[in-house]
């Protein structure tokens, strides 16, 4: 029996390769045209058009199957499908979901988002505490060091501070007055190199949701352009990223709150009139440019990339203008998405504040994330809650 053009293709495959695939089925094809055809001008556009889809095939055969799932989520996650089916359509030309490449932009918050927030609290927050109170190559001055003692006990026991908002503006850059970046750098990976309060073999360098790390590499795979947009000091977020998230987020692709850098010869501290002279160095004036907070972050991301976000990813209220302007992106219907601290097997989570903030959520039409129930690793492999008594060992 002779074999047909599939058995010949097939031996073809096995024996010269996929490379050879597109000539050798266009040879074939020719020469069978070549017989039957009424004209040679017919032979060879037919076997043009062969050729062609010989070539589509070979292509389609080499391509690497397209994910189904995220690394680290439960694969029966709804938020991890419905953000999949989203990136899917979005790079497929032929789908009316599809976003140019320069249009495909995702932004995510820092403290609680990618990164936990209840050892004890945000990072920043127990830099400072840390710096000032228990740093011994550093001696905080006495204002900064009761400021932090009232601080810590605000974290551990609740008691409140008033004014708090306004003190921290104030008091928390002046731990870092006279710094300059690379000094500044240096604190943050000192501080990054201990040990996480509240878990055992952890690090702050290493406290990471694992799922969310897996979910930025696969935006960049997919040609997203990754931004963080955070309260927290944005040169302590570029170093916490280093080693981590730094390969898809650089350096320039993160915004946040700003330190205020003056010439170190400027007494009058303003830049703006002061030329910068060959001696000089840029030293943190103790004050704060900017809080990269609420609306300010929809006026940030406007400012430093120029476009509506498509996606954003969050975790507080305080992050709500920026979901929401996420949101206004009307052109490729832009969404946003909430993570919920509501594990407390694995995390200081608060399942009955999860719900409320569910709640407020759902009626801005935010999607949600829990960590309990979508998550399949929350800390890297090996991480554990260590023991209330340790815990409180450690405080003291």
């Amino acid at each position: 029996m002779a074999r047909s053009v599939r058995d010949w293709v097939t031996e073809k495959m096995e024996t010269v390769g996929a490379r050879g695939l597109a000539l050798s089925l266009t040879l074939v094809t020719a020469c069978t045209l070549t017989a039957c055809a009424p004209n040679a001008n017919q032979a060879a556009q037919s076997a043009a058009t062969t050729q062609a889809a010989a070539t589509t095939a070979v292509a389609t055969t080499t391509q690497a199957p397209a994910a189904t799932t995220l690394e680290h989520w439960n694969a029966s996650s709804p938020a991890m499908q419905s953000i999949m089916e989203f990136v899917s359509a979005s790079v497929d030309e032929g789908s009316q979901g599809y976003i140019p490449k320069a249009d495909r932009v995702a932004v995510f918050d820092m403290d609680g988002t990618l990164f936990g927030e209840r050892f004890p609290t945000y990072f920043n927050d127990w830099l400072y505490i840390q710096r000032a109170l228990y740093d011994k190559d550093y001696q905080a001055p006495e204002q900064l060091k009761d400021f932090a003692r009232q601080w810590e006990a605000k974290v551990l026991d609740g008691v409140p501070i008033e004014d708090f908002d306004a003190k921290e503006r104030e008091l928390g850059p002046q731990l870092y007055e006279g710094l300059t970046p690379d000094e500044y750098a240096d604190v943050v990976r000192k501080f990054k190199a201990q040990p996480v309060w509240g878990f055992e073999g952890m690090t702050y360098g290493d406290a990471f949701f694992q799922p969310m790390v897996s979910l930025v590499r696969y935006l960049a795979e997919n040609d997203y352009t990754v931004y963080i947009v955070s309260a927290t000091y944005r040169d302590a977020v570029r170093v916490m990223c280093e080693g981590t998230l730094d390969e898809w987020i650089p350096a320039d692709h993160v915004i946040g709150t700003d330190l205020l850098y003056v010439a170190s010869g400027d007494a009058s501290k303003d830049s703006m009139f002061y030329e910068l002279e060959p001696s000089d160095k840029l030293n943190i004036a103790g004050t704060l440019f900017i809080k990269d907070q609420k609306t300010n972050k929809a006026t940030a991301i406007q400012r430093e990339i120029g476009r509506v976000p498509v996606l954003a990813f969050d975790n507080s209220t305080g992050d709500f203008s920026m979901a929401t302007y996420t949101l206004q992106n009307e052109k490729y219907h832009g969404r946003a998405y909430m993570l919920l601290c509501d594990d407390t097997a694995r995390d200081y989570g608060d399942p009955a504040a999860a719900a409320s903030f569910k709640e407020k959520c759902d009626a801005r039409g935010f999607y949600t994330i829990s960590e309990k129930d979508e998550f399949e690793l929350l800390y890297p492999q090996g991480v554990a809650m260590a023991s209330a008594a340790e815990t409180q060992a450690a405080a003291a």
